[in-house]
Protein backbone atom coordinates (compact mmCIF):
# COMPACT_ATOMS: atom_id res chain seq x y z
CA UNK A 1 0.00 0.00 0.00
CA UNK A 2 2.86 2.40 1.06
CA UNK A 3 4.60 1.61 -2.14
CA UNK A 4 1.60 2.26 -4.20
CA UNK A 5 0.84 5.84 -3.05
CA UNK A 6 4.39 6.68 -2.82
CA UNK A 7 4.52 5.49 -6.90
CA UNK A 8 2.04 7.59 -7.73
CA UNK A 9 2.45 10.39 -6.04
CA UNK A 10 6.12 10.39 -7.60
CA UNK A 11 4.09 9.36 -11.21
CA UNK A 12 1.82 12.67 -10.54
CA UNK A 13 5.13 14.83 -10.01
CA UNK A 14 6.54 13.82 -12.81
CA UNK A 15 3.30 14.44 -15.19
CA UNK A 16 3.30 17.85 -13.51
CA UNK A 17 6.92 18.95 -14.50
CA UNK A 18 6.09 17.13 -17.95
CA UNK A 19 2.67 19.62 -18.52
CA UNK A 20 4.54 22.56 -17.06
CA UNK A 21 7.88 21.90 -19.33
CA UNK A 22 4.83 21.08 -22.46
CA UNK A 23 3.62 24.60 -21.86
CA UNK A 24 6.64 26.07 -21.09
CA UNK A 25 7.64 25.05 -24.48
CA UNK A 26 4.73 26.48 -26.68
CA UNK A 27 4.58 30.24 -24.83
CA UNK A 28 1.77 29.43 -22.77
CA UNK A 29 3.59 29.67 -19.80
CA UNK A 30 6.64 31.06 -18.15
CA UNK A 31 6.76 28.71 -14.76
CA UNK A 32 11.01 28.41 -13.79
CA UNK A 33 11.01 24.44 -13.15
CA UNK A 34 14.54 25.19 -11.44
CA UNK A 35 12.49 27.40 -9.34
CA UNK A 36 9.78 24.78 -8.08
CA UNK A 37 12.50 22.10 -7.85
CA UNK A 38 14.21 24.37 -5.45
CA UNK A 39 11.45 25.26 -3.34
CA UNK A 40 10.04 21.31 -3.58
CA UNK A 41 12.64 19.16 -3.33
CA UNK A 42 13.02 19.36 0.78
CA UNK A 43 9.20 17.30 0.48
CA UNK A 44 11.55 14.26 -0.60
CA UNK A 45 13.11 14.02 3.08
CA UNK A 46 9.32 14.30 4.54
CA UNK A 47 7.90 11.64 2.64
CA UNK A 48 11.12 9.09 3.41
CA UNK A 49 10.61 10.11 6.62
CA UNK A 50 7.18 9.40 7.24
CA UNK A 51 8.27 6.19 5.37
CA UNK A 52 10.52 5.42 8.66
CA UNK A 53 7.61 6.57 11.24
CA UNK A 54 5.71 3.66 9.56
CA UNK A 55 7.69 1.14 10.19
CA UNK A 56 6.86 1.60 13.68
CA UNK A 57 10.33 0.35 15.32
CA UNK A 58 12.59 2.99 17.27
CA UNK A 59 15.02 3.17 14.83
CA UNK A 60 12.29 3.90 12.59
CA UNK A 61 10.80 6.57 14.46
CA UNK A 62 13.95 8.88 15.57
CA UNK A 63 15.34 8.46 11.88
CA UNK A 64 12.17 9.49 10.42
CA UNK A 65 11.87 12.29 12.87
CA UNK A 66 15.21 13.91 12.19
CA UNK A 67 14.70 13.35 8.49
CA UNK A 68 10.59 15.50 8.65
CA UNK A 69 12.33 17.94 10.80
CA UNK A 70 15.44 18.68 7.92
CA UNK A 71 12.88 18.88 5.29
CA UNK A 72 10.50 20.57 7.12
CA UNK A 73 13.63 23.48 7.83
CA UNK A 74 15.00 23.58 4.43
CA UNK A 75 11.24 23.98 2.86
CA UNK A 76 10.66 27.15 5.55
CA UNK A 77 14.35 28.50 4.08
CA UNK A 78 13.25 27.62 0.40
CA UNK A 79 9.75 29.33 0.52
CA UNK A 80 11.07 32.38 2.79
CA UNK A 81 9.04 31.47 5.74
CA UNK A 82 12.17 32.36 8.02
CA UNK A 83 16.28 33.57 7.37
CA UNK A 84 18.27 30.94 8.44
CA UNK A 85 21.59 30.28 7.95
CA UNK A 86 20.67 26.31 7.40
CA UNK A 87 24.51 25.46 6.09
CA UNK A 88 25.95 26.18 9.25
CA UNK A 89 23.72 24.83 11.80
CA UNK A 90 23.83 21.58 9.19
CA UNK A 91 27.06 20.81 9.66
CA UNK A 92 27.38 21.31 13.24
CA UNK A 93 24.99 19.01 13.67
CA UNK A 94 25.79 16.63 11.05
CA UNK A 95 27.93 14.18 12.70
CA UNK A 96 25.99 14.09 16.18
CA UNK A 97 23.03 13.07 14.60
CA UNK A 98 24.72 10.56 12.66
CA UNK A 99 26.42 9.02 15.49
CA UNK A 100 22.91 9.08 17.37
CA UNK A 101 21.26 7.16 14.67
CA UNK A 102 24.25 4.68 14.73
CA UNK A 103 23.90 4.16 18.14
CA UNK A 104 19.88 3.93 18.40
CA UNK A 105 20.02 1.08 15.31
CA UNK A 106 22.96 -0.73 17.13
CA UNK A 107 21.25 -1.19 20.99
CA UNK A 108 17.48 -1.76 19.46
CA UNK A 109 17.78 -3.52 15.99
CA UNK A 110 20.43 -5.85 17.05
CA UNK A 111 17.69 -7.17 20.08
CA UNK A 112 15.97 -9.18 17.67
CA UNK A 113 18.38 -11.33 16.01
CA UNK A 114 20.43 -14.51 17.30
CA UNK A 115 23.94 -12.83 16.83
CA UNK A 116 25.38 -9.58 14.97
CA UNK A 117 28.68 -8.64 13.06
CA UNK A 118 29.87 -4.86 13.21
CA UNK A 119 32.59 -3.74 11.23
CA UNK A 120 33.64 0.33 12.41
CA UNK A 121 36.67 1.48 9.95
CA UNK A 122 37.01 -1.64 9.55
CA UNK A 123 36.03 -5.38 7.63
CA UNK A 124 34.49 -8.26 8.24
CA UNK A 125 34.98 -11.19 5.52
CA UNK A 126 33.18 -15.00 4.96
CA UNK A 127 33.92 -15.75 1.47
CA UNK A 128 36.92 -17.93 1.79
CA UNK A 129 36.05 -20.64 4.13
CA UNK A 130 32.87 -22.98 5.23
CA UNK A 131 31.01 -20.79 7.79
CA UNK A 132 27.48 -21.30 9.43
CA UNK A 133 24.78 -18.99 8.48
CA UNK A 134 22.06 -17.82 11.24
CA UNK A 135 20.00 -15.21 11.32
CA UNK A 136 22.14 -12.26 12.33
CA UNK A 137 22.81 -8.64 11.90
CA UNK A 138 25.25 -7.50 10.09
CA UNK A 139 26.38 -3.67 10.25
CA UNK A 140 29.34 -1.87 8.58
CA UNK A 141 30.37 1.51 10.05
CA UNK A 142 32.44 3.25 7.76
CA UNK A 143 33.82 -0.23 7.08
CA UNK A 144 32.56 -3.32 4.70
CA UNK A 145 31.48 -6.85 5.10
CA UNK A 146 31.79 -9.12 2.33
CA UNK A 147 29.87 -12.40 2.51
CA UNK A 148 29.62 -15.43 0.13
CA UNK A 149 26.52 -17.12 0.99
CA UNK A 150 27.61 -19.99 -1.67
CA UNK A 151 30.03 -21.08 1.17
CA UNK A 152 27.38 -20.86 4.41
CA UNK A 153 25.80 -24.08 6.14
CA UNK A 154 22.80 -23.36 7.10
CA UNK A 155 21.39 -23.61 10.70
CA UNK A 156 17.92 -23.39 9.75
CA UNK A 157 15.80 -23.81 6.19
CA UNK A 158 14.73 -20.20 6.97
CA UNK A 159 17.66 -17.37 7.34
CA UNK A 160 16.70 -13.27 8.19
CA UNK A 161 19.46 -11.19 8.09
CA UNK A 162 19.39 -7.24 8.25
CA UNK A 163 22.01 -5.36 6.69
CA UNK A 164 22.89 -1.44 7.63
CA UNK A 165 25.53 0.09 5.82
CA UNK A 166 26.57 3.61 7.41
CA UNK A 167 29.15 5.41 5.03
CA UNK A 168 30.27 1.46 4.83
CA UNK A 169 29.74 -1.07 2.18
CA UNK A 170 28.53 -4.53 2.43
CA UNK A 171 28.73 -7.22 -0.53
CA UNK A 172 26.42 -10.57 -0.30
CA UNK A 173 26.80 -13.14 -3.06
CA UNK A 174 23.39 -15.99 -3.01
CA UNK A 175 23.55 -19.20 -4.09
CA UNK A 176 20.83 -19.84 -7.18
CA UNK A 177 19.09 -22.19 -5.09
CA UNK A 178 17.76 -20.46 -2.36
CA UNK A 179 14.78 -18.24 -2.56
CA UNK A 180 15.08 -14.41 -1.54
CA UNK A 181 12.84 -11.78 0.20
CA UNK A 182 14.55 -8.67 0.06
CA UNK A 183 13.70 -4.74 1.09
CA UNK A 184 15.98 -2.04 0.92
CA UNK A 185 16.13 1.70 2.03
CA UNK A 186 18.62 4.00 0.86
CA UNK A 187 19.32 7.68 2.20
CA UNK A 188 21.86 9.42 0.24
CA UNK A 189 23.26 5.77 -0.85
CA UNK A 190 22.53 2.94 -2.99
CA UNK A 191 21.11 -0.45 -2.64
CA UNK A 192 20.94 -2.95 -5.68
CA UNK A 193 19.52 -6.51 -5.44
CA UNK A 194 20.22 -8.57 -8.02
CA UNK A 195 20.16 -6.16 -10.75
CA UNK A 196 17.14 -3.53 -9.20
CA UNK A 197 18.87 -0.76 -7.69
CA UNK A 198 17.15 2.48 -5.76
CA UNK A 199 19.53 5.15 -4.43
CA UNK A 200 19.76 9.62 -4.52
CA UNK A 201 18.50 11.61 -1.42
CA UNK A 202 16.25 8.80 -0.93
CA UNK A 203 15.00 5.37 -2.45
CA UNK A 204 13.50 2.44 -1.38
CA UNK A 205 12.98 -1.15 -3.44
CA UNK A 206 11.12 -4.40 -2.53
CA UNK A 207 11.94 -8.00 -4.58
CA UNK A 208 11.88 -11.65 -4.16
CA UNK A 209 13.20 -14.33 -6.54
CA UNK A 210 13.06 -18.37 -6.50
CA UNK A 211 9.89 -20.15 -5.14
CA UNK A 212 9.92 -20.19 -1.26
CA UNK A 213 7.71 -23.26 -1.34
CA UNK A 214 10.01 -25.49 -3.48
CA UNK A 215 13.79 -23.95 -2.78
CA UNK A 216 15.94 -25.64 0.01
CA UNK A 217 16.27 -22.50 1.78
CA UNK A 218 15.17 -19.35 1.99
CA UNK A 219 16.57 -16.14 2.97
CA UNK A 220 14.89 -12.85 4.34
CA UNK A 221 17.09 -9.28 3.59
CA UNK A 222 16.36 -6.13 5.11
CA UNK A 223 18.82 -3.71 4.07
CA UNK A 224 19.24 0.09 4.87
CA UNK A 225 22.04 2.18 3.90
CA UNK A 226 22.89 5.62 5.04
CA UNK A 227 25.74 7.32 2.45
CA UNK A 228 26.86 3.82 1.85
CA UNK A 229 25.76 0.84 -0.33
CA UNK A 230 24.67 -2.51 -0.26
CA UNK A 231 24.95 -5.09 -3.27
CA UNK A 232 23.16 -8.48 -3.33
CA UNK A 233 23.58 -10.68 -6.19
CA UNK A 234 23.59 -14.17 -7.35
Amino acid sequence: MQRAVARNVIGLIIIAFGVIALLNNFGLTRISLANIFHLLWPLLLIGAGITFILHRDLPGIITGAVLICLGVIFFGRNAGLFDLNITYYFWRAFWPVILILIGVNILFKGGHHTSGNLAIMGSVEKTKEVWELTSAEYTAVMGSIDLDVRKARFAEREVSLTLNAIMGGINVILPEDVAVTCKGTAILGGVEIMGKSSGGIWGNINTQSGDPQAASHIIHLDCTSIMGGIEIKK
